[in-house]
């Protein structure tokens, strides 16, 4: 799944893989609900999701918190932190996780040795930039039930890129109190919505697995558009590469 990931905007090159093994420097495995890295800490190191699901989150007054993103495989955990002094975020493991560490000093390994698989992570942090502004918009300015339905659509829409024959059925680690945190709502309006999700006909719950089954009016209800993230572009494909490559993946008229 990691390398479907990698592979959303362009496909990496087995040398550009080795670079990124090159950059890892150990292997770790998290159980459920297990602290990953805690927010305010020294920045050092990222890491890169080979398998499971990590939550991140911010604390705000009073010890509460506000879950900002769902990474999963083949995302990047921490990136964020690297502009900072101290890590922004905790991360979490939502179910059993398996990462692979980047020592903060390595990082620079896949902008030096592999700059195109560095541009490619900054057309990835543009891609969550507008998955974050999406995310804004429907927390300030959407009821309770169409934030529930975009929260399932989201996380359905970045399986499936993941797992094309995964269907509508999704193993769901998120708890209640999850799921308001990631919302801005309460347990009670959590659990409400579901309800309402249900009786529409719209998901079915079984323990922890809900199955979405009109993905149409799930997409009608939330009123959030359907992104178009650009697949293969041109510039990314041919960028950073010594001149007489990227002239033969040109087209003619480029070239």
């Amino acid at each position: 799944m990691w390398l479907r990931r990698l592979s959303e905007f362009i496909v990496p090159t087995a040398d550009e893989l080795v670079v990124l093994e090159e950059a890892k420097s150990d292997r770790r495995e998290f159980k459920r609900n297990q602290l990953i890295s805690v927010e305010g800490a020294p920045v050092q190191e990222v890491y890169f999701l080979v398998d499971g699901w990590v939550e991140s989150s911010v604390g705000v007054n009073y010890g509460r918190k506000q879950l900002t993103k769902i990474y999963l495989p083949g995302d990047f955990p921490g990136m964020p932190n690297v502009a900072m002094a101290q890590t922004a975020e905790q991360l979490v493991a939502l179910n059993n996780v398996t990462m692979d560490v980047i020592p903060i000093d390595r990082l620079s390994l896949l902008f030096e040795k592999a700059p195109r698989f560095g541009c490619m992570l900054f057309v990835t942090a543009q891609q969550e930039r507008v998955m974050l502004m999406d995310h804004l918009a429907t927390v300030g300015q959407t009821l309770a039930i169409q934030r529930v339905a975009s929260l399932l659509l989201e996380v359905h829409r970045r399986l499936v890129a993941l797992q094309p024959g995964i269907g509508n059925v999704l193993d769901w680690p998120l708890s209640q109190e999850r799921v308001a945190q990631s919302t801005g709502l309460t347990s009670v309006h959590v659990n409400r919505s579901f309800a309402e999700l249900t009786r529409r006909g719209l998901v079915a719950r079984a323990g922890r697995q809900i199955t979405l089954l009109d993905l149409q009016r799930l997409a009608e209800l939330a009123g959030l558009p359907e992104r178009d993230f650009a697949q293969r572009p041109s510039w990314l494909a041919t960028c950073c590469l010594p001149r007489e490559r990227a002239l033969a993946r040109a087209p003619d008229k480029v070239r």
